[in-house]
């Protein structure tokens, strides 16, 4: 199945001797698939407070893939501006560390969760690399894509900002409170 969106990201990674969305396999998108992502989508924490009719439209603007242990899906430092709904299987978090580049390992994200919502917001390179830890299912869902939903459906939009950003605040308050304990050691 051709999907443009990873046709891009594959030219773009070309250039950079890189392309971690190799291995990613379309599952699935568009109406034919809206019902199954729907369901994958109402298990995810972002969509708990949404009526199945505004998860259906939303999921109508997003794709599945299936991916490999290994694969990485988001770069530190990469300019793309997606983000992820984890609908199963796990991923590690890895930031880089000293003057190595070495990648140390700072969080798991599983399913129900989500990965790249800040570049999807602010369009800022990636703040952390995300490699998959086992065969996952990931849920799509790009800039222009939201930016569509945006003018759309206004009203889901907002209530996906809103959620995004108390995702994000409950991360830095997570975040916030391991640097008092790390600062007090």
């Amino acid at each position: 199945m051709h999907d443009p969106f990873i046709a891009a990201l594959r030219q773009a990674m070309a250039k950079q001797q890189t392309n971690p969305f190799e291995a990613l396999e379309l599952l699935g998108s568009g109406t034919s698939y809206t019902s199954k992502i729907a369901d994958m989508l109402e298990r995810a924490d972002m969509f708990r407070d949404m009526s199945r009719q505004e998860v259906d439209i939303f999921a109508g603007y997003v794709q599945a893939y299936q991916a490999p242990a290994g694969a990485e899906v988001l770069h530190e430092g990469a300019r793309e501006s997606y983000m992820f709904i984890v609908a199963q299987g796990r991923l590690d978090i890895m930031k880089r560390a000293g003057d190595h580049n070495e990648n140390r390992k700072i969080a798991t994200v599983r399913a129900g969760k989500t990965i790249g919502e800040m570049s999807l917001l602010d369009g800022l390179p990636h703040s952390a690399t995300a490699r998959v830890v086992e065969p996952s299912i990931l849920l799509l869902m790009t800039k222009s894509h939201f930016e569509q939903v945006s003018r759309e459906h206004p009203e889901v939009a907002l209530k996906m900002i809103r959620k995004m950003a108390t995702l994000m605040s409950l991360r830095l308050r997570q975040t916030s409170g391991v640097l008092i304990d790390y600062l007090k050691s």
